[in-house]
């Protein structure tokens, strides 16, 4: 699972004709097959980077249900993710006014906050999407506000919620790397060490090996850390220099 970066990708397009996480509305809004055919495919075309066609069909999934929030919301993350921000905190609000209990546009919409420095707000937010009953994709929205609040430098609300997370996802290199660093942070050398040493084991990433050497250090292992860095170079070696950009004297 990708964390926070991905997160964009929250939204999940079923077979199902109401509304996907607010399907507990007095009304639900029934979701055209147009509808449902141009939101799977933004929601693909987003995963895929492809920001183009995601747009395009995030528009058309809009038109062709407009009152339907979950467009809305997903027109929101592909305008994040090009850079309107100003067009995503609209598409954002007019999918709030639609579904304002749902827990997958809350969990989207936080993320959106977080990116924005809006962290009580986003962890408002967090907290309301988890508490939706009929939201079911709690892994995500855990993981989602440890990340956020380890941005905030909030560690001890960070490490809660990404220790739920976990729970659920108990290999999960992203959050396991996440659990590192927060401990890290705390000055928590041992558990950071666990940690570390479990995101490890799924396999080794630059980050992650650069990681374990710091946490080495701290620790006052020094040969542990050494290993740990020449691993990083000998499985990630840093690019040489090409010279281009360097002034010619």
């Amino acid at each position: 699972m990708r964390m926070y970066e991905v997160i964009l990708a929250f939204l999940v397009v079923t077979q199902s004709v109401s509304a996907l996480a607010g399907s507990h509305d007095p009304k639900p809004v029934v979701l055209s097959r147009t509808g449902q055919i141009n939101l799977g495919l933004a929601q693909s075309y987003l995963d895929a980077n492809s920001l183009e066609a995601a747009l395009d069909r995030a528009k058309r999934a809009v038109a062709a249900d407009p009152n339907y929030g979950e467009t809305h919301a997903l027109l929101g993350m592909v305008y994040t993710r090009i850079g309107n921000q100003a067009g995503a905190a609209q598409e954002f609000e007019t999918a709030l006014k639609l579904s304002p209990n749902s827990g997958s546009i809350l969990n989207a919409h936080a993320v959106w906050l977080c990116g924005q420095g809006q962290f009580d707000r986003a962890d408002t937010e967090f907290r309301q999407a988890l508490a939706d009953p009929f939201y079911t994709n709690t892994l995500q929205a855990n993981a989602n506000a440890g990340k956020c609040a380890q941005q905030a430098g909030r560690l001890t609300v960070a490490e809660a919620y990404l220790r739920l997370a976990l729970e659920k996802a108990p290999e999960d290199a992203q959050i396991l790397l996440g659990l590192a660093q927060v401990k890290f942070a705390q000055g928590q050398w041992l558990e950071a060490r666990a940690f570390a040493q479990r995101r490890l084991s799924i396999g080794a990433t630059a980050e992650a090996l650069d990681l374990a050497a710091r946490i080495e250090d701290a620790a006052g292992d020094k040969s542990a850390a050494a290993r740990y860095r020449q691993q990083r170079n000998d499985q990630f070696p840093e690019p040489a220099p090409t010279g281009e950009g360097v002034p010619r004297p």
